[in-house]
Parts: C-alpha cells; structure tokens; sequence
C-alpha cells in the first residue's frame, strides 16, 4: 500500500507502541475558525459544552456543518487511511474541554472496554484547537499497552471526570514508560482503541479544547443488540454493518437536531450495554486497594 501521510515508521510505530503524535492536520487559519464556530455553537446552545446537556458533547457532525467538516479534513483522513485503510467511517466525535484551572480528568482508561467493536481496528484522532502543554492536562499514554488487549475497567470510581462513566483500570499494566501528547494548535495525536490513556487537569487559566474522532474501517462489527450509526467519510460500505448517516444540511435544523438527538440514545444504549458487558463478572475486591 502506498501511504498518503505517514511515513514507514510512523505506522510502525505506531503498531508498537499505540500512539503517534504529533501529526499536523489543520491551518491556523481553520483553527480560528473552528474556535468561533465552536464559540458560536456554545452560545446558540446556551453554555460551555461542559456545563450544559452532557449530549451536546458528542457527535456534533450529525447537527454542525463545521464539525462535520473537521471530522473530514484530507490530513487527517490520509492518516487514518494509512493505519486502516481506505473505507472509513466515523463512529463518533466528542469534546473534550477542560476549563481554565478546572478539576476535570480522565483516570487511566481503554476507549475499547464500552465500545462494542470487534476487532479493536478503531483509532482515535485527538485533534487540538488549542496549544496543549504539559501544565493543561494533555492526554497522557501508557507505552505499548495495546498489546495486551482489554483489560479489566470499573465505571463510576472517578470524581471530577471527564469521561461519561467516571472509569479506571483495575488491573496492572507497565507505567514504566508514560508519554505526553503535547500539541500545538491544529495538531493531533492518534491512539489505538485498547491504549491505556489519562489526562490531568487544566491548571492554566485558558481552555484546553480537543475533540476526539473515532474512525473505524468498514470492515469492523458492533457486538451489541442493536444496529449503531455512523457516517461514511471515505470509499466504500460493502459490509453493511452500520446505519449510514447523511451529512447536516443545516446547522441546528429540525431534521439534524432530531438525528443528533436519535443518535445520542443510540449511543447512550450502547454505552451502558456495553459497561455491563464489561463488568458482569468483574470480581467484587477488584478496585479494592485502589484510591481515589
């Protein structure tokens, strides 16, 4: 295969060790423009994506044309085609804003534990429309912990946290060697679905703006009871295996807003399926001397 973006060693590396960063994919001249598109969708929804309906944070490409845009820009989908391939569909989107000297954290956690996806053939990219530094609580990464797979995660454990589930690992895995995505601007890292990852908080007072973008190839299953949707950013769909969503149209039109909002609890659905799945036969004493 030709490669359109990464070089051999990227991709090799990013095969061993679960992560690659940094990567450019947007402009400056896109990041100021993504950041008032975000200002003005914060301010049409009513506050920070943070502090209002917790739905708002995800999947905004079904209801803003702009973020479906970003999900499709050519640097960042030549990447992914490099790791994955060239059908790709975009599974989800969600922000990850921390607010200035705000508490907010990821504990170490597996994107892969409430996904329901087989095989694990899922990347992340973390795009920044922000400078990432060490002191805004970038995403941090457990090297080579892909390799072991899925590992035993318990939900509802983390106070302040970023992710929906409040979740962390209950299990060893080497933290020997830890890396930091640190970021520019327009920047973004790439992580495996089964890399064991965590961010600290914002201690700066300026906002860290991410927004994490989940592409799958064609190829890959959803293991639950139901159908899931996703949108077809590039190739073809031979497999079948999701509900192909239309681009927005019109940004907070009634028919995207209805989409946005039918998604979500598809997705919610899944979410807490899935968490079941992943902990009906977690041993009571597994997080017993963890402390939080």
């Amino acid at each position: 295969m030709v490669l359109k973006k990464l070089s051999t060693t990227q991709v090799r590396d990013f095969r061993a060790n679960g992560y690659l960063y940094p990567l450019d994919g947007l402009t400056a001249d896109e990041v100021v423009r993504y950041r008032e598109e975000l200002r003005k969708t914060e301010a049409h929804l009513g506050g920070s994506l943070m502090a209002i309906d917790k739905k708002f944070r995800g999947n905004l490409h079904f209801m803003c044309r702009w973020v479906d845009e970003l999900a499709r820009t050519p640097a960042i989908l030549d990447a992914v085609e490099d790791l994955l391939g060239p059908d790709i569909l975009l599974y989800t989107s969600r922000f990850f804003i921390k607010e200035p000297q705000s508490e907010g954290i990821a504990a170490w956690h597996q994107d892969s534990t409430y996904f329901g996806l087989r095989p694990h053939d899922h990347v992340t990219a973390w795009v920044a429309l922000c400078n990432v530094t060490a002191e805004t609580g970038p995403v941090e990464f457990a090297v080579g912990s892909h390799i072991r797979g899925q590992l035993q995660q318990k939900s509802g454990l983390i106070k302040n946290s970023v992710n929906t589930a409040g979740q962390i690992i209950v299990e060893w895995f080497d933290q020997t060697q830890i890396v930091r995505a640190i970021l520019k601007p327009g920047q973004f890292s790439f992580h495996h679905s089964c890399t064991v990852h965590q961010s600290q908080p914002n201690r700066l007072d300026e906002r860290r703006i991410g927004i994490a973008l989940s592409y799958i190839p064609t190829r890959t299953r959803y293991v639950g009871k139901s159908r899931m949707p996703a949108c077809l950013l590039r190739g073809r769909d031979e497999h079948g295996h999701f509900d192909l969503q239309p681009r927005p149209q019109v940004d907070f039109g009634a028919i995207e807003m209805q989409r946005h909002d039918t998604t979500f609890k598809a997705y919610i659905e899944s979410f807490y399926e899935q968490l079941g799945e992943a902990e009906k036969d977690l041993p009571k004493e597994a997080a017993a001397e963890m402390i939080y």
